[in-house]
Parts: structure tokens; C-alpha cells; sequence
């Protein structure tokens, strides 16, 4: 333990020393493990790990087997819903944007229609009041309710707990305010986190169309549910084309090839699967690439600064210090100085996705809001940066100690 302490304090006189080759070292480092950790989080939060609901690995979003198409008529995710045996229960949802007036009159945000059993097949609970639920569907337009985003009741109600009961207006029409969303819940769409939620049975207020009954019509965006304990996949997928056999023979002139697949919820399941994997496969050979410029400019580096020191390495060979020490001394250098970046970048990536975060979040009553990067897990970061920084320090400690230790050696022939 001693020997290791000393090795460190004669690593950190030698990079005080040469404080050029330092700052060089740690900012290549940074850059490198900060654009790493960065385009990890995205990925992560766009396609690995998108929603943030419990259970997670068993939800399946419902696909057109013929094209991939995540949409539904609202009759077909009834006959889904109430027909099904492989799922706990399956909701609906789909996008809109309305004019809502709080009382200091009308602007346009994003919202959710989703069905009445939303909330309770997803598993989520309330941060405040209630959700609403199955049992307050009762036909077109009977449940005007309409519960509110965390981000949407802190920014615009100010955290006011009594807001429970309060009337709004949505496109002229009264919604009573049920509850409050939890904080960390933003939706099941990853390219947009809805400021509010109210039930699709009221689509015709909302969206100012009644097509609740219209089977040709797939304006339902998604149909997502839990996959019930011990059933397969392939067990699932049978179940829900024999759903879509029946829907062909009963409504032959709006069903057409009404076969079903299943996809993890991602960007928009696995209609664009082969220009989402040719992008993810291209990010990560740039970020790969990034890395390995940064390791071949390091390794320069460090193959530059054994050849200043072969003279001292000889020296101290010559004095009696054994080569293990010698290599545990420049192996501890090249550590310290990829502890160092990889701690600079994790800071830099975090800071960097922060501030992607508030700028996008920024538009929350727009058009163009975006909730990908709310989806950043610093965990995630974290653990990326942690893997790219070991690698790379080993590799740089390695490759620093070879080098010195064979200079040295031709120093001494």
C-alpha cells in the first residue's frame, strides 16, 4: 500500500512537471469519453431503454404485420382489448395539440388522448389526486377530465396542490383537472413528452372529429400492454392473429391482411427498424472512431514523452529500482491521467445533456417540443463513461509503459 502511495505522488510530480503534455493528455481524454458518454445517452433514451414505466421489459407495442404500422382504428384496439388472453390489459394513445385556456387566456400545447385503462396498464400512480380510469368511459364525450403533466402544473400552476377540481378550457370545452402525473413519468411517445392527458373518448372535442366508430380510420398512434407472466411471444402474436382473422371475416371491405406483430416500444416500433439500426450501427462506429483518434493521439503522446524520459528510466535501472517498478510507476501515470479525463468528460457530458435539455424543454408550450433528452439517465453516463475511460487507461498505461521501458532499453545499448 505504501509503495502504491508513492508510485501516485511520483506520478503526480512527473505530470506537474510537464504540464503541456498534461492539459494535452486530459482535454484529447475528455473529448473523447465526453463524445462517447453523450451519443450513449441519446441511444439509451431514444432506443435501448425509451420508456420510463414499471416493468418495462414486458411491454409490447402492437404492429400491422404487413407493414409494420403502429397505428389502429379505435374499433380495432376494442376488439384487441376486450379479445385478447396474452395481455393484462392494453391501452391507447395517440397525439394532439389544443388550445388551452387556464385563465390567462388560449395557447397551443401538446397533449395525449389515451384511453380510459391508460394509467392502470401502464402502472403508474398519481403524484396528485386521481387518474381517470375505465369505468368513466361511458360514449363520446363523457368523460371530460383531463389530467396534467408534473412539468406543465409546476411551470403553469406553480406547484398549487388545490388545483384538483379546477375547470380548464380545451378548444372552447370545459375539462375538470383530476390529478397531477408523478414527476418522472413523461409519456409513452419518446420524441415528445404531452402535457396533459385526457381520455380518448372525447376525441370529438378535442380534435373536432367524431371517428370513434370509424374502423378505416388509424388515427390511434399506439396500442402498448403488459405481456401476462409465462406467456411467449410467438404465444401472443397467435392470439392476437386470431383477433385478426375474425376482424377480416367480419369487416372484409375495412380489414385488409389485419395480421399483428409485436415490437419493443422504441422510436415507432419496428416500422423504421432498418434505417434505425443502419443509424445506430453508423453512431456507433463514429463514436468507436472518435475514440480510437483519440487513443492513436494519446498513444503519440505518450510514445513522444518515453523517448524525453529514457534517460531517466535508464538512470534509475542503473541505480538498482527493479523494471516491475518502474512500469507500476508509468503504469500509474497513464491511469491517473485517464482518471482525470474520463472524470472531466463524464462532467462535460452531463452538463452538455443538461443544457440540450433546458433549451429543448424550453418550447414545452410549442409545437416543436421535444422529450428525447429528457429520457438522459446520468446513471447511464456514468457507466458509459466508466467503461470508455478504463479501456482507454489501460490501453494508454500499457502501450506509455512498453514504450518507456524499451526506450530505456536502447538508451542503455
Amino acid at each position: 500500500m505504501i509503495s502504491w502511495f508513492e508510485d501516485l505522488r511520483y506520478a503526480l510530480r512527473q505530470l506537474r512537471k510537464s504540464p503541456a503534455f498534461t492539459i494535452a493528455a486530459v482535454v484529447t481524454l475528455t473529448m473523447a469519453i465526453g463524445a462517447n458518454a453523450v451519443v450513449f445517452s441519446v441511444l439509451n433514451g431514444l432506443i435501448l431503454r425509451p420508456l420510463n414505466v414499471p416493468q418495462a421489459e414486458s411491454l409490447y407495442v402492437i404492429e400491422r404485420a404487413s407493414d409494420k404500422d403502429t397505428s389502429q382504428s379505435y374499433p380495432d384496439y376494442l376488439d384487441l382489448r376486450d379479445r385478447n388472453h396474452s395481455f393484462d390489459s392494453l391501452a391507447a394513445y395517440t397525439l394532439t395539440q389544443v388550445a388551452m385556456n387556464t385563465g390567462e387566456g388560449p395557447s397551443l400545447i401538446w397533449g395525449m388522448e389515451s384511453s380510459g385503462n391508460y394509467f392502470d396498464a401502464l402502472r403508474i400512480q398519481p403524484y396528485l389526486g386521481r387518474f381517470f380510469n375505465r369505468s368513466d368511459d361511458h360514449g363520446p364525450n363523457s368523460a371530460p377530465y383531463i389530467v396534467l403533466s408534473y412539468a406543465y402544473w409546476h411551470s403553469h400552476f406553480h406547484d398549487d396542490r388545490s388545483v384538483v377540481g379546477r375547470t380548464v378550457q380545451l378548444n372552447k370545452h370545459p375539462f375538470t383537472i383530476l390529478g397531477v402525473a408523478p414527476p418522472e413519468f413523461r409519456g409513452t411517445v419518446v420524441f415528445v413528452s404531452p402535457n396533459f392527458f385526457v381520455p380518448m373518448v372525447n376525441h370529438e372535442q378535442v380534435d373536432g372529429v367524431n371517428d370513434l366508430n370509424d374502423r378505416a380510420s388509424r388515427w390511434v398512434f399506439m396500442v402498448v400492454g403488459h405481456l401476462r407472466a409465462g406467456i411467449s411471444l410467438a404465444e401472443a402474436t397467435a392470439d392476437l392473429n386470431s383477433i385478426g382473422s375474425h376482424l377480416e371475416k367480419t369487416y372484409p371491405k375495412d380489414e385488409r391482411q389485419a395480421g399483428f406483430s409485436l415490437a419493443r416500444p422504441n422510436l415507432l416500433g419496428d416500422q423504421f427498424a432498418p434505417g434505425v439500426q443502419a443509424f445506430i450501427a453508423g453512431l456507433m462506429l463514429l463514436t468507436g472512431l472518435i475514440l480510437l483518434a483519440a487513443c492513436a493521439n494519446l498513444g503519440s503522446l505518450f510514445a513522444a514523452r518515453a523517448a524525453d524520459r529514457s534517460r531517466e528510466v535508464a538512470l534509475r535501472l542503473a541505480l538498482g529500482a527493479s523494471r516491475t517498478r518502474i512500469l507500476r510507476g508509468l503504469f500509474t501515470e497513464s491511469v491517473l491521467i485517464s482518471l482525470v479525463g474520463g472524470a472531466f468528460g463524464l462532467w462535460a457530458s452531463v452538463v452538455f445533456l443538461r443544457w440540450l435539455y433546458g433549451s429543448i424543454s424550453g418550447h414545452q408550450d410549442g409545437i416543436k417540443r421535444r422529450g428525447w433528452a429528457a429520457h438522459y439517465r446520468p446513471r447511464g453516463v456514468a457507466s458509459s463513461s466508466n467503461r470508455a475511460l478504463c479501456r482507454a487507461g489501460y490501453v494508454f498505461a500499457g502501450c506509455s509503459a512498453w514504450a518507456s521501458a524499451r526506450h530505456a532499453q536502447q538508451f542503455r545499448l
